[in-house]
C-alpha cells in the first residue's frame, strides 16, 4: 500500500512539473519588453522583465494604483504623464509585432490615448484610442500613415485586455479580451528608427492616455489568440513560464487527497 502511495505521489509531482514547464507557449526570445507595472509607491522606474533592460522612467507624475489586474498598476492623467523608454535595438521591430496590455479607460477620455507608441522621426508601432476616444486604432508610418482606424467601441470605466498585432506582411488586427474586433490590410512593414518608446503616450505629452495601465508587453511576433488568452488569464510571468499557472496550493491539496485515499 505504501509503495502505491509513493508511486501515486511521484506521478502527481512529475505531472505538475510538466504542466508548469509546457505552459510557456510564448517564446521569451520574442519579447522586446514586458512591464508588469508592479513597482508601487515612490518608485520612478518601470522595470522591464524581458531581460532586454528596456526600463522606463516615469515622467510628469503618473500615480501608482494598488488595484491592478495583477498586482499594482499605473494611472495616467491624460495630460502629460507617461513612461519613457530609451530607444534600443531590441525595440526596433523590423517585421511583425504585438502590443498587449490591461487597460482601464476613464470615462473622461475623449481623444487619442496611447497604450504604447514608438513614434517620432519614424513610427514603428502604435496602439491608441481614436480621435474622440470612442474606438481603437493601431498604426505605423511607411510613406504616410498606415493602420486600422476606429475599430470596435471603447468600453470605459472597465478593465479590458487589449491587443494589437501586425503580421509583418500586411494584416493588422485588434482584439478586445482576446476576441477580434477589427482587422485590415496595411501593406509591408515600416522602417525602424531612433524614436523612444512611450507607455501611455507617443512622445512626451503627446496624446496621453486618460486611464490606467497594467501588464504591458511588446513582442516581435503576431501572437495567436490562444497566446493572447494565456496572457490575459494568467499574466505575463506565467505566460512566459517565469511562474507556474497553477496556484501553489494545488500540490498541497493533491497531496492531501492522496493521503486520504490511502488511509
Amino acid at each position: 500500500l505504501m509503495r502505491k502511495f509513493l508511486l501515486a505521489l511521484f506521478l502527481v509531482i512529475i505531472g505538475l512539473m510538466f504542466t508548469t514547464s509546457i505552459n510557456a507557449k510564448i517564446d521569451p526570445n520574442t519579447v522586446a519588453g514586458a512591464w508588469l507595472l508592479d513597482e508601487g509607491e515612490d518608485k520612478e522606474i518601470a522595470e522591464d522583465i524581458s531581460g532586454n533592460e528596456n526600463h522606463g522612467v516615469l515622467t510628469a507624475n503618473p500615480e501608482w494604483e494598488d488595484n491592478g489586474i495583477f498586482g499594482d498598476a499605473l494611472s495616467l492623467d491624460g495630460a502629460a504623464a507617461s513612461v519613457v523608454i530609451p530607444d534600443a535595438d531590441s525595440l526596433d521591430l523590423e517585421e511583425a509585432w504585438t502590443i498587449s496590455a490591461w487597460i482601464f479607460v476613464n470615462k473622461s477620455e475623449n481623444g487619442y490615448g496611447h497604450i504604447l507608441g514608438k513614434r517620432g522621426a519614424t513610427t514603428n508601432y502604435c496602439f491608441r484610442t481614436s480621435a474622440d476616444g470612442s474606438g481603437w486604432e493601431a498604426y505605423f508610418n511607411r510613406g504616410g500613415w498606415q493602420g486600422i482606424w476606429g475599430q470596435g467601441a471603447v468600453i470605459k470605466d472597465e478593465w479590458l485586455y487589449m491587443t494589437a498585432t501586425y503580421d509583418g506582411e500586411n494584416m493588422m488586427t485588434i482584439y478586445e479580451n482576446a476576441v477580434q474586433i477589427g482587422t485590415g490590410g496595411v501593406g509591408g512593414p515600416p522602417p525602424v528608427g531612433p524614436s523612444e518608446v512611450n507607455l501611455g503616450s507617443w512622445t512626451g505629452a503627446g496624446e496621453t492616455l486618460d486611464g490606467i495601465l497594467d501588464e504591458v508587453i511588446l513582442l516581435s511576433v503576431a501572437l495567436e489568440v490562444e497566446d493572447i488568452e494565456d496572457l490575459m488569464d494568467n499574466g505575463i510571468e506565467a505566460a512566459l513560464g517565469l511562474t507556474p499557472v497553477e496556484p501553489s496550493g494545488k500540490l498541497a491539496s493533491t497531496w492531501g487527497r492522496i493521503r486520504a485515499d490511502n488511509r
